[in-house]
C-alpha cells in the first residue's frame, strides 16, 4: 500500500517520540509541557484537524483539549486567550482557565476582553473548519 508523503504529517510533529501520557485528559499537571510542544509544532493545524475529524476524546491535540460533553463535542483551548504564546496555567478548582498568568488576565479585561469566557468551542460537523486562537 502506497502512502503519500503529505499524509505523514505526524512524522514532523514536535511530540514524536514523547510520552503519549502527557496528552491525556487525566494528566492535568502535564498539560503545560504538552501544550508548549504543541505551540512549537510545525504541523499543529494538521494534528487538530485530524483529531476533530476522528472525533478524538479526552486528549490534547494541536494545543486544544477535545472532549465529549453533555452539550456535544467541544474543543477547549489550552493556550492563553490574551497572548496566544503560552499554555494556560493549572487550575486547582478543576476548571480550565483562559490565561497563562494574572498579568494576561488583567490586560485582557482592561482592553475590553470578553465578559463571558468561551470555554467550550462547539465543533461543526464533518467538512467544517475549526477556528484556532491566534498565534
Amino acid at each position: 500500500m502506497f502512502i503519500h508523503e503529505t499524509s505523514r504529517w505526524w512524522q514532523q510533529a514536535a511530540c514524536a517520540g514523547e510520552d503519549p501520557g502527557w496528552w491525556s485528559s487525566e494528566a492535568r499537571l502535564c498539560w503545560p509541557a504538552a501544550v508548549r510542544l504543541c505551540l512549537s509544532c510545525p504541523v499543529r493545524d494538521s494534528c487538530l484537524d485530524e483529531a476533530v475529524r476522528q472525533r478524538d476524546h479526552g486528549v490534547i491535540r494541536g494545543g486544544m483539549l477535545l472532549v465529549e460533553t453533555s452539550r456535544g463535542y467541544a474543543v477547549i483551548p489550552l493556550i492563553c486567550a490574551h497572548c496566544g504564546r503560552r499554555p494556560v496555567r493549572h487550575s486547582e478548582s478543576g476548571g480550565v482557565p483562559r490565561y497563562c498568568s494574572r498579568t494576561c488576565q488583567v490586560a485582557n479585561h482592561r482592553r475590553g476582553g470578553a465578559a463571558r469566557p468561551p470555554y467550550l468551542t462547539p465543533v461543526a460537523r464533518a467538512g467544517s473548519v475549526v477556528a484556532t486562537p491566534a498565534r
